[in-house]
């Protein structure tokens, strides 16, 4: 394989790991990332990491070796193959052990090979240890036999080893998934951990350029490579082909139904896409809530990145519409909306393998909103025995939101009744510099406003006037979602009768059986928890807001001992 196939150019990643082998800080490299991406050749044509891999090191070095568990070791030629076991054999001579014959397949018998060759200063070799989650998974030293940990330390030594560090080889250890890979050999410092990203748009574009040909498509160039954010290479590559096989011209619903596709099956089910169906205009009360929010929209589709939040903490007790109005804003700002699913998982290193899959694709998208709902229960940094995950989780987090390059691209949006079972770092601004309270409807006009959204959104009003005013003022203390369960129970009662619109008889009637809740205790401590973390005055009821916070926290003391346990 000609090594002049090779861009003159090298992708980012790849000057990097040249930079900082020939610099000698390392000679051992770990690349994770866009992995099982096509990567480009100057002849135009795209070729698979391992290629890649091989046509660069090919330049100079006299053996490049591939190995995975499935296939052994593989070369590019035979000669090579050849060179690889003199190679081996005069270490081995030199140091009195037995010489081998045939090259083993099993990574037990592979390691130590691959060692003498390396580690020889004579030897100038490459070698490429693929899929090394396999060889070094990130497992609790409990749960490994004797082959997994001598396979481990053998990795772990290899940075360190006098040998590789003054010779001329290199190992490049391969995976997708950051997390599978052992801890411990992910910490070493003689290993360069480097990452392989998601494509961005020129290279996008430049593929495209190449690729697009007779594929009906309603799209520029140029706009499908600012559309497909967040795709690799080879995902780009199938949309075409799709295209081109099934007829259909590619759009900007295509290309979006596809991606949400794609990443909901890259995330395994980690998390979903929202397509908000509603706006602002939907959401009834809330007023000073809407406008604050409305004036960040504005922002982020104007550009104004500095005037964005780096984070956004709904708080309130639960039932006011955080979720809601979170889908609302995502409407409103045009940001992609993803949602977190339950990442947790119980086996070690998984948790945090879930959470850097989603924050990549999130950062690969580029424009995006994350919410976070119930963040006092997959946040909270107290789970007692997970063997410190939790606090692993939040301090990710953490560093992902201190990033100032995610400043209007990337927006998180946190929802939570319990702010205080929050890690009180985490919810600091610089990271989440808007914090939100939500509140009961304050007025029998709010209840009235809210009532009406909700029967006009489900399409149940009619001809017939609906005396709202009377039913708000019956359902003072009632929740957003309490006013909405009064809506649908009145909307049923309309189906008995063989009608679709309701009447103000059967929200009467509906008002009488909804029962609502009667935890006024917690509801009213989740309401000065909202109080508490407010970052303005002007968002709070016209009765807190000249509240002296020694006040609020001497309610609060009131309230959790009046609770007992259950705060």
């Amino acid at each position: 394989m000609s090594s002049s196939s090779l861009p003159d150019q090298l992708p980012a990643w790849a000057q990097e790991l040249r930079q900082r082998y020939l610099a000698g800080e390392a000679s051992v490299f770990l690349l994770h990332g866009n992995t099982r991406d096509v990567q480009p050749g100057d002849d135009g044509q795209y070729v698979a990491l391992r290629i890649f891999l091989e046509r660069l090191f090919g330049r100079t070095k006299d053996i490049v070796a591939y190995y995975n568990v499935a296939e052994g070791l593989e070369f590019p030629t035979s000669n090579q193959r050849a060179a690889f076991l003199r190679a081996v054999n005069a270490v081995r001579t030199v140091a009195g052990r037995e010489t081998v014959f045939e090259l083993p397949r099993t990574i037990g018998a592979v390691l130590p090979i691959v060692e003498d060759v390396v580690t020889s200063p004579a030897q100038n070799a490459a070698v490429i240890l693929d899929y090394v989650e396999t060889i070094a998974p990130n497992a609790d030293l409990a749960f490994m036999g004797d082959g997994e940990k001598a396979n481990l330390v053998t990795l772990m030594k290899l940075g360190a080893d006098p040998g590789l560090l003054a010779g001329n080889s290199v190992v490049v250890l391969v995976t997708e998934q950051l997390g599978d890979v052992s801890r411990r050999l992910v910490a070493q410092g003689h290993v360069a951990t480097l990452e392989i990203p998601l494509p961005e748009e020129a290279r996008r574009r430049a593929f495209l350029e190449r690729e697009i040909g007779g594929v009906p498509s309603e799209l520029s160039v140029e706009q499908l490579a600012t559309v497909t954010a967040g795709l690799s290479l080879n995902q780009v590559r199938g949309l075409l082909r799709q295209a081109r096989q099934g007829g259909e011209a590619i759009t900007f619903r295509v290309v979006s139904r596809r991606k949400k596709t794609i990443i909901e099956q890259e995330c395994h089910g980690l998390v979903e896409f929202v397509d908000p169906h509603h706006s602002f205009d939907d959401v009834g009360g809330n007023t000073s809530v809407k406008a604050t929010l409305l004036r960040v929209a504005e922002a982020i589709k104007a550009g104004r990145r500095s005037a964005v939040p780096m984070g956004v903490i709904f708080v309130g007790p639960m039932g006011t519409g955080k979720t809601f109005v979170a889908e609302a804003f995502a409407a409103s700002s045009g940001l992609t909306c993803l949602k977190f699913k339950n990442f947790r998982e119980k086996w070690v290193g998984s948790t945090e393998a879930n959470l850097e899959r989603i924050l990549h694709v999130v950062d690969a998208l580029g424009y995006a909103l994350l919410i976070i709902d119930e963040a006092d229960r997959s946040l909270s940094g107290g789970h007692d025995g997970d063997g410190g995950t939790s606090s692993r989780v939040i301090a990710r987090l953490k560093e992902f939101m201190s990033d100032t390059r995610h400043r209007g691209r990337v927006l998180v949006v946190m929802m939570t009744n319990r702010p205080d079972k929050l890690d009180t770092d985490l919810k600091r601004p610089g990271r989440f510099d808007l914090k939100i309270p939500f509140f009961f409807p304050e007025s029998a006009e709010e209840r009235a406003e809210i009532g009406r959204a909700i029967a006009r959104r489900a399409g149940l009003l009619g001809k017939k006037k609906v005396d709202w005013s009377a039913i708000a003022e019956k359902a003072e203390g009632y929740s957003a979602a309490e006013i909405e369960a009064v809506v649908l129970a009145a909307a049923n009662l309309a189906g008995v009768d063989g009608r679709e619109t309701i009447t103000t008889a059967d929200l009467s009637a509906a008002l009488v059986d909804v029962v609502p809740s009667r935890d006024v205790r917690m509801l009213e401590f989740m309401e000065m928890l909202a109080v508490f973390e407010a970052s303005s005055r002007g968002m709070l009821p016209a009765r807190y807001r000249d509240m002296p916070t020694e006040e609020v926290l001497a309610r609060l003391d009131q309230l959790r001992a009046r609770l007992g346990g259950r705060a």
